[in-house]
């Protein structure tokens, strides 16, 4: 039987949960011990998932043997002390998203995890999911003709709302924010997509208690000669909408709900998704497969930290206005 690699979580909040959830379903990996500053949590987490350990600190985590690769979901102004401790244990590392907040920290863990040699890699979900593969293929194919641009569309007071009551840190500005949190997937997706991007305009709506996260941004950013338009929001009433479209000159096609593909030759928005697959679940799925290729020396499309890096500077440069 093929080796499964044990993971250890560090941060059980909804993403840590969502993560933990799915690695008990995949074949190449295997949930062994956990860690959270809320130790009610942990406790409960542990107690409802047979298997599973809690580390008495972050460090017992890492240093633990039957942890293979150190999953980072804490917040992210504790993902550089937490990545360079797993790389000085020489454990591999895999980082939520963003890499970080302040872009020296960052640039400091980059040029170490590079040396290192170590595998490391950041948790973006356009990493392996449906919808970024196919935009990808179809871009090879040329099938799109000629790129007249693309536009990330994000209205997401829904998601706000629970997610801030979830995770209170993400309604202030020093590391929350939809902008981090949400907008980020869609700044990697444009450079994968398209390659590096440069930020022409920006400009962001504060919250209205100081110190809170933005409210709403509209920023311009180029890949060459292709314009990249985003328009994002947490204000208003309505359901959330998550939709980046890359319209071509013969076709267009559209990330819907984060998950979801649509393509359309003009007349109408056809569904584009796999068949018979729930598209969060198998981007899980998809996502541990590429982690197991990662530990596994091979090929994979996980971005490494230089990757997290250049979308935290676009991100941050878009938040500075």
């Amino acid at each position: 039987m093929t080796e499964r690699h044990g993971i250890g979580f560090i941060g059980l909040g909804s993403i840590g949960q969502r993560m933990l959830t799915q690695a008990w379903n995949h074949p190449r990996v295997k949930p062994t011990v956990a860690w959270d500053l809320a130790t009610e949590r942990l406790a409960q987490t542990v107690a409802n998932s047979a298997g599973l350990r809690a580390a008495e600190d972050v460090n017992s985590l890492i240093n633990d043997d039957s942890v293979d690769v150190v999953y980072i979901a804490s917040p992210p102004l504790t993902h550089a002390v937490y990545a360079n401790a797993a790389l000085e244990c020489g454990k591999p590392v895999l980082c939520e998203k963003p890499l970080g907040i302040d872009v020296a920290t960052s640039e400091a863990l980059v040029a170490r995890a590079s040396a290192s040699g170590i595998a490391h890699g950041v948790n973006f979900i356009f990493a392996s999911a449906h919808p970024a593969t196919q935009i990808e293929q179809a871009l090879a194919r040329a099938e799109l003709g000629e790129i007249k641009g693309a536009e990330a569309h994000l209205h997401l007071p829904n998601w706000a709302r629970r997610r801030y009551a979830e995770a209170p840190w993400l309604m202030e500005s020093d590391q929350g924010g939809f902008v981090r949190e949400v907008l980020s997937h869609f700044i990697y997706l444009t450079e994968r997509l398209f390659g590096p991007a440069v930020i022409s305009n920006s400009r962001c709506r504060q919250g209205v208690r100081p110190g809170s996260a933005v409210t709403g941004v509209v920023a311009e950013l180029t890949c060459g000669d292709i314009p990249i338009n985003v328009y994002g929001s947490t204000l208003g009433c309505g359901p959330d909408v998550c939709n980046y479209t890359v319209w071509g000159e013969q076709c267009s096609y559209r990330v819907y709900n984060l998950y979801g593909l649509q393509v359309t030759t003009g007349e109408r928005w056809l569904d584009s998704n796999n068949a018979d697959t729930d598209p969060a679940s198998d981007w899980h799925q998809r996502q541990y497969d590429q982690l197991a290729a990662m530990l596994d020396g091979q090929p994979h499309t996980l971005p490494d930290f230089a990757s997290g890096l250049s979308v935290q500077r676009l991100i941050e440069g878009i938040l500075a206005g």
